[in-house]
């Protein structure tokens, strides 16, 4: 299995975004460690949810070949 940058393009363009927007109002709001620990597991289970199908979909393409 061969992993591209172009594969994780959209996974970055989703969490490059919500970082910055999530920094800014984390720090501009008063807000409970519950509420960021929460949003940093969204996203690292978007992420690794990510991960998963394009490992499928890379395991299938080999498996067909």
């Amino acid at each position: 299995m061969v992993y591209k940058f172009k594969q994780f393009i959209p996974l970055v363009t989703f969490v490059v975004p919500s970082i910055i927007i999530s920094i800014i109002m984390f720090v501009f709001m008063e807000t409970e460690w519950t509420m960021i620990v929460g949003f940093v597991v969204l996203l690292l289970s978007a992420c690794f949810t990510y991960f998963m199908g394009i490992r499928g979909v890379l395991k299938e393409q080999d498996t067909e070949t």
